[in-house]
C-alpha cells in the first residue's frame, strides 16, 4: 500500500495518518529502489507516500480540487495480499483520513 499525494497541494500529515491506519491491516510499500528511495520512479517524501502533480498525470485525486485528496494504491496480486486485505486497507485508509480531519479540523462551521 502506498499513497500518491498531490504535489501542488500536499497534506503529508493527513497522508501519514492514513498510512498509520492502513499499517494495521497490511504492509506499507517499501521503495522499489532503496538506493534512490523511490516508488514507481518517484521520490518517497514520507514512508509510503510519493507526490506528483495529479492533474498532470490525470489521477483521480485532482478531480474535486479538495483540500484533502490522495490516490491510494494497493495490489491484490501481491503475494502477501488478498482481495479481503485490499478491501480492509481501503476501509482503513478512509477511517484514518476521516479521524485525522475530525481531530484536526473538528466541526468548524463557516
Amino acid at each position: 500500500f502506498y499513497l500518491v499525494a498531490d504535489a501542488p497541494n500536499p497534506q503529508f500529515d493527513w497522508q501519514a495518518a492514513i498510512i498509520e491506519s492502513v499499517r494495521k491491516v497490511t504492509h506499507i510499500a517499501p521503495p522499489d529502489d532503496a538506493d534512490a528511495n523511490t516508488i514507481i520512479g518517484m521520490p518517497v517524501v514520507r514512508e509510503g507516500i510519493i507526490a506528483v502533480d495529479t492533474r498532470q498525470y490525470g489521477l483521480c485525486a485532482c478531480v474535486t480540487n479538495a483540500k484533502y485528496c490522495s490516490t491510494t494504491e494497493v495490489y491484490p496480486d501481491s503475494p502477501s495480499v488478498t482481495d479481503a486485505i485490499c478491501n480492509d486497507a481501503q476501509v482503513a485508509a478512509i477511517d484514518g483520513a476521516l479521524r485525522y480531519i475530525l481531530e484536526n479540523e473538528g466541526s468548524k462551521e463557516e
